[in-house]
């Protein structure tokens, strides 16, 4: 069997690919130019070839033209896309609709194009592919795809939504009709680039001592959440308890206390505006800090999107992360690019201003332990994976692969010092089994919340099983922007999430300690300032059995504060709301709220589409919170009647409606998960709220009067709790902002009484 190499340009880089199926490296293999190829495979060209706008919608034509090879009956075409990209599916049936899509050919031949979302190797996975039958392509015929065909009245097809340097229209040819189809050199790219900034993001630091400047970094982002440089003219005001400097770009508070900054700027039409995260001054200055990272995403590598070096660029000059790590799937990492990824973030390490850590995704499917994170605190330590599953040129040897997970812990703890690696937790694709496979020295970590959905139940094993844990959120993006992810219009079900920790330094090894003792919290991606404490004994720690203790929790968020809750174990034990909630009796604001997803595997997502109906009532104004989607939310509304799309992966949507009048009437929420209906009158006899239960993970949908208006930004809460004599007792506080956004803190643990 003769094996063919070909040379493969991706971001400015060159590498081999084994053109054989099974990528095996054998004797005798020679390299063929790209030329030659083309003359052999033929070639392909792009109308338009320019820069595509994200989310723009138009038409794309792809003209093949068939190689010296032919393209013979049964023989195949596939226009492939990466896993990670949401360009519209096209469609072949409705002319005058979106994603219309036309194939036809010079030749003499017939032509079936059909969309399969598997229909290659990962990551090449998507794929337009066309069958070739009753008759062959011969050299020289064309093969015409026309994205988005405009001509018969389709407004053409959506693009990515998310910005990429080298976009490619992957076209891939099997000649001989022997499912082996393999790429065109002439493939096109081309990149997508942001839209015009809809609205702008602030940031500061969470903490600052008095008198020391700070930066104010703004962005622009389009409706996708794409980064733009900020329109110019930006006018920035401080709101705060106390007053603030502000000159420029740099911030200095003069004495202790709390606030944001509002930022506005003209953005052609319209006025374009955005409010910080609260920052807070004390003095004297903490020993500790917080420090915002995304410990999980990854690049083109593997899986995702943009070459190594434009993924941590992104994450330290658009994101302003403090720390992060690459995350690649382990089974794709072939020897030489794990060499090459742990160069490049050597390269853009920098303990004190931007801390970039080693690592690898542990990807193991979930019978054998599911999805862990392997983070590094240096340079230089071996790979463990799970399998080699797309790699199989790289021999097995005593170090990989490790499977299944207690595999991996046993060699980590053999091969890897303990104060160089910690492990995390996590649900993705697969799900992390924690139950049957889990090392609290290694792994104390447990992700809770990414761009997959919520998973709060992966705490409650932790807890149920007696581990000590911590809590943390990242993106596990796909989009190449860790720290500033959005779902887009693809299979990720919200934004990513953050990670806060509280270090004395921006250094590896601080920050690394402060992960393993679990000084750390997480959030669904506002940077939220968040101090727990019991007994004045910080986040994660481990006390001693005494009677009574008390915890102590301080919320300053990004939007107003609905709750904050301590919880012990999985009971709610203590609730601080706003005062605007002490009566909402006859309020005409209702709040509807649905959550939840159906099982803990990839098919978690809930469909919620449906209607919300009044009777006896009119609505006079509606407006979505915490909705990820742009697709998704109000599609019509009129006086009695909401017409919407949702869907939920362990995240929360919800509909605030305002209604003429607040105690007569009914409401319905008629949705494809269920059906549900509520008498106004009777919320009051209820408390104000009735939920139902629709079992899954937590599929819940809620009614509820809420504050017709809603401005504290902040929340405290002290509470004496009572410690299990006989069993560990965890504490954690969970935070909700009127925006739907979350917090989550790592619990702090006290012993069994017998323990001591």
């Amino acid at each position: 069997m003769e094996t063919v190499f070909l040379a493969l340009r991706r971001g400015g880089r060159q590498r081999s690919q084994s053109c054989d199926p099974l990528n095996l490296r054998i004797k005798g293999a020679y390299t063929v130019d790209d030329k030659r190829i083309s003359s052999r495979l033929g070639t392909v060209t792009l109308e338009p070839d320019g820069a595509v706008t994200a989310g723009s919608v138009g038409q794309w034509i792809l003209t093949y033209t068939v190689g010296s090879y032919g393209v013979d009956d049964g023989g195949t075409i596939k226009l492939s896309q990466r896993f990670a990209s949401d360009w519209q599916v096209p469609q072949f049936s409705e002319p005058d609709q979106p994603g219309y899509t036309t194939v036809r050919t010079s030749g003499n031949a017939s032509l079936h194009p059909y969309y399969d979302r598997k229909a290659h190797e990962r990551p090449w996975m998507k794929c337009l592919v066309i069958d070739v039958y009753d008759g062959y392509l011969k050299p020289g015929d064309e093969v015409i795809i026309t994205l988005g065909d405009q001509s018969y009245g389709s407004p053409g097809i959506r693009a990515q939504t998310f910005q990429e340097s080298a976009h490619e229209f992957r076209l891939l040819v099997d000649p001989t009709n022997a499912c082996v189809a393999r790429r065109l050199p002439s493939s096109p790219t081309f990149p997508v680039v942001p839209a015009a900034p809809q609205r702008l993001i602030c940031t500061v630091p969470t903490q600052a001592e008095v008198g020391e400047p700070v930066p104010v970094r703004v962005r622009g982002e389009d409706r996708w959440g794409n980064p733009t440089p900020p329109p110019p003219g930006l006018r920035l005001t401080w709101e705060g308890d106390r007053e603030a400097l502000l000159q420029d770009s740099t911030l200095i508070m003069t004495e202790p206390g709390t606030g944001w900054v509002v930022v506005e700027a003209d953005g052609g039409d319209q006025t374009l505006s955005g409010r910080s995260n609260p920052l807070t001054a004390r003095e004297p200055p903490r020993a500790r800090r917080k420090y915002w990272g995304d410990l999980h995403a990854q690049s083109d590598a593997t899986v995702g999107t943009g070459t190594e070096d434009e993924y941590f660029s992104f994450a330290r000059d658009w994101a302003w992360m403090d720390f992060v790590s690459h995350q690649g799937n382990d089974f794709q990492v072939t020897d030489e690019d794990w060499s090459r990824l742990n160069a490049v973030t050597h390269h853009h390490h920098q303990d004190g201003s931007f801390v970039v850590f080693p690592g690898y995704e542990w990807s193991a499917n979930t019978p054998a332990g599911g999805d862990r994170n392997v983070i590094y605190g240096r340079d230089g330590l071996p790979i463990f994976r799970s399998s080699h599953w797309q790699i199989p040129s790289v021999p097995e040897d005593d170090l990989s692969p490790a499977h299944p997970a207690d595999e991996l812990f046993a060699r980590l703890h053999q091969h890897v010092e303990t104060d160089d690696v910690v492990l995390m937790s996590h649900v993705g694709g697969r799900f992390a089994d924690i139950r049957r496979f889990f090392d609290e020295e290694l792994g104390p970590l447990l992700e809770i919340a990414s761009c997959w959905g919520v998973f709060e139940w992966l705490l409650w094993d932790a807890l149920e099983m007696g581990y000590v844990v911590g809590v943390v959120c990242n993106s596990d993006g796909h989009k190449g922007r860790p720290g500033a992810e959005a779902p887009g219009a693809g299979e990720f079900g919200m934004a990513g999430g953050l990670t806060c920790v509280v270090a004395p330094e921006l250094t590896r090894e601080a920050i690394l300690e402060a992960l393993r003792e679990r000084r750390c919290y997480g959030t669904t991606g506002p940077r939220m300032d968040l101090d727990v404490h019991m007994d004045r004994h910080p986040l994660g720690t481990v006390l001693p059995w005494k009677e009574a203790r008390t915890v102590e929790a301080a919320l300053a968020g990004t939007a107003p504060v609905e709750s904050l809750t301590l919880y012990q174990a999985r009971v709610p034990v203590c609730q601080v709301r706003p005062a605007a909630f002490e009566d909402v009796t006859g309020s005409r604001r209702l709040r509807i709220s649905w959550r939840g997803s159906r099982l803990r595997g990839r098919g978690r997502r809930v469909t919620w589409d449906g209607t919300i109906r009044l009777t006896d009532a009119q609505l006079r104004e509606a407006e979505t919170f915490a909705f990820d989607a742009v697709g998704d939310g109000i599609l019509h509304q009129d006086a009695h009647q909401i017409v919407l799309r949702s869907s939920t992966t362990g995240d929360t949507d919800g509909i605030d409606l305002w209604l003429d009048r607040g105690r007569q009437g009914e409401i319905v929420f008629d949705s494809e998960a269920g059906r549900f209906a509520v008498e106004l009158a009777q919320l009051d006899k209820r408390g104000g709220s009735v939920s139902f239960d629709l079992g899954g993970m937590g599929m819940e949908v809620r009614i509820e009067r809420y504050p017709e208006q809603l401005t504290e930004y902040r929340a405290r809460l002290a509470y004496e709790v009572l410690p299990q004599p006989d069993a560990l007792s965890p504490y954690w506080i969970k935070g909700v902002q009127s925006d739907g956004h979350m917090v989550w803190s790592s619990p702090i643990y006290v012993r069994p009484r017998s323990e001591d």
